[in-house]
C-alpha cells in the first residue's frame, strides 16, 4: 500500500496549519518546510478548501488556516478525499467483469478485509492526534 503524494502532501499542509494557529501558512512556505512541489501545493490547497478543510486569503498578510477543529478533522476522511481504494489496493474490487480470474481468487477478499482494517484504525485518528507534539521515544495514540 502507498499513499499518492496528493494525499501525502494534504496531510503534511494540514498537519504545518495546526502547527501555526495564530497565522496563515504561506504557500511559498509550505514548498519550502515540507519539500513539496509548488503545483502539489496548489492543487491539495485547492482541494482542501473545495472540501471545507482549509480557508485561504490572498494578498498580504494571507495564506492558509484551518476551517475546523483539528480534532474534528478524521485522517481517513483525507485519505478518502484523495484517494480512491482502488489505488489503495488495487485489486479491482467493484469492477468483477474486467477481472478474469475473480472466481478462483481471494485477493479481492483479502483486499476488502485489509481496506476495512485501514479505514477501522486510521477512522480513530484526528489532525489533532498526528500533528500533535510527541516527545523523543513517546508513542501517540488516539
Amino acid at each position: 500500500m502507498h499513499l499518492n503524494p496528493s494525499t501525502n502532501g494534504a496531510l503534511r499542509i494540514l498537519m504545518i496549519c495546526r502547527k501555526n494557529p495564530d497565522r496563515p501558512v504561506t504557500m511559498p512556505e509550505m514548498v519550502r518546510d515540507l519539500g513539496l512541489s509548488e503545483s502539489l501545493v496548489v492543487k491539495s490547497c485547492h482541494e482542501l478548501m473545495r472540501a471545507g478543510y482549509l480557508r485561504g486569503r490572498r494578498g498580504n498578510g494571507g495564506g492558509y488556516k484551518l476551517a475546523r477543529a483539528a480534532e474534528a478533522i478524521d485522517v481517513m476522511e483525507i485519505i478518502e478525499l484523495f484517494e480512491g481504494e482502488e489505488n489503495l489496493f488495487p485489486c479491482r474490487l467493484r469492477q468483477e467483469e474486467q477481472c478474469r480470474i475473480v472466481s478462483a481468487c481471494l485477493l479481492r477478499r483479502a483486499c476488502e478485509t485489509a481496506y476495512s482494517a485501514f479505514k477501522t484504525e486510521l477512522g480513530g485518528w484526528s489532525l489533532a492526534d498526528i500533528a500533535a507534539e510527541i516527545e523523543p521515544g513517546e508513542v501517540a495514540a488516539p
